[in-house]
């Protein structure tokens, strides 16, 4: 879901740059070679790609007593997964020297400890909760499991770790024991539809607001990302001729039912809002950021990087982003947009109306680093990042 598949598509371009012969292991190699076919990477590139062979993680275990079940599940997916690579190996007459996990949470590898001789072989990954950096002992909101990098890159068979939040790779080095930790470009798909397909979607948009300024907020979307700021926001703006756009997969999970139906209500309602609760392409999505006027990244509790970002500097469009953390921080750096304080629907709704001031985008285009974003999330950064994992991986 989300930004996972380009990061899985990019991540086996990347290794193959680097001299490495790459087997992916997915849950859609269907969807992988569409998207490695899209992808702007030389043809020669693919050829170091094997087959992706297709995984799928066991179901949900009802396994008693409930104080077990971590582990029991931990044995099952990395086992069953140790067991699938041996067969690949037997198969093709090959040994695997290293897997990379595309993306690493800490509720799925909050057990790997326990389970690390089932699995039985040296492991890298990008790890995505560096929050705990940020927020020490915070919880994360969706599910309510504590980070634990310690538990998981202390095992003897991790040989590295990349990371999307440069501030964490010495912190996460020291917990993991010295380990080699890099720091990963937040990349993203760039491509626009194709002609023929029509307007689309940013067409619809475009044609709902009637000339008003359009604020989106895309991508896979949960309360973290923002949804009750943004319509608290939509509602303020009601009067002042501001269109927004919602869309993208919402995820209901951990939210209250009168929390999701209230805010149903208010979408359904709404003459200034309109929704799409639809997974979207990589490429309708940036034709919806291309076609905005501001897009909205004003997310709470959330220190982690996003790829939005790479997105909105792409299509050279301006961001509001909540203070604190990472994005915050990067915005201010490059001057991207504007930066919020947290959950604050009236500052939130003044900075808006600021942004689709006259004037604004013209001033906004004097001072931002679009340009440097853009080389600093570039797959030209990727390759060179990746390369330096592999080197500190491989034998």
């Amino acid at each position: 879901m989300g930004h996972h598949p380009t990061y899985f598509t990019h991540f086996a371009a990347a290794m193959a740059e680097a001299d490495a012969d790459v087997v992916p292991f997915c849950a859609d190699p269907a969807n992988f070679l569409k998207r490695l076919g899209n992808a702007s990477r030389p043809s020669a590139v693919r050829e170091w790609i094997a087959a992706p062979v297709r995984i799928s993680g066991p179901a949900t275990s009802r396994f008693r007593p409930t104080r077990w079940r971590g582990q029991y599940e931990a044995w099952r997916f990395f086992g069953g997964l140790g067991k699938q690579l041996r067969a690949w190996e037997h198969e093709h007459c090959r040994k695997i020297d290293l897997v990379f996990f595309a993306c690493i949470y800490d509720w799925q590898f909050a057990n790997f400890h326990s389970v690390e001789r089932f699995f039985g072989y040296s492991w890298s990954g990008l790890y995505l909760h560096a929050r705990f950096f940020r927020m020490p002992g915070s919880p994360i909101p969706f599910p309510p499991v504590l980070p634990c990098p310690e538990k998981i890159f202390a095992v003897r068979s991790v040989r590295s770790i990349a990371v999307l939040d440069e501030a964490a790779t010495e912190p996460l080095s020291a917990l993991a024991g010295k380990k080699p930790v890099v720091c990963f470009p937040d990349i993203s798909e760039t491509l626009l539809p194709e002609p023929a397909q029509g307007a689309g979607l940013a067409g619809k948009i475009k044609a709902f607001a009637q000339g008003r300024p359009v604020v989106s907020l895309t991508g896979h979307l949960q309360l973290t990302k923002g949804l009750e700021e943004f319509t608290a926001s939509a509602e303020s703006l009601a009067m002042k001729d501001v269109f927004f756009f919602l869309g993208g997969s919402v995820s209901w999970w951990g939210v209250g039912d009168n929390t999701r139906t209230r805010l149903e209500k208010l979408w359904e309602e709404s003459g200034n809002i309109y929704v799409h609760p639809q997974a979207l392409s990589e490429a309708t999505m940036n034709a919806v950021i291309a076609a905005s006027d501001v897009v909205f990244a004003a997310y709470r509790d959330f220190p982690n990087s996003s790829n939005v970002l790479t997105k909105a500097a792409v299509f050279e469009r301006p961001v509001v982003v909540s203070d604190g953390y990472l994005m915050a921080e990067r915005v201010r750096d490059f001057q991207l947009g504007e930066v919020v304080p947290e959950g604050d629907v009236e500052a939130i709704v003044q900075t808006l109306e600021r942004m689709l001031a006259p004037g604004y985008y013209a001033e906004l285009r004097q001072r931002a680093r679009w340009a440097d974003y853009r080389e600093a999330h570039s797959t030209a950064r990727l390759k060179k990042a990746m390369a330096d994992l592999l080197e500190a991986s491989l034998p």
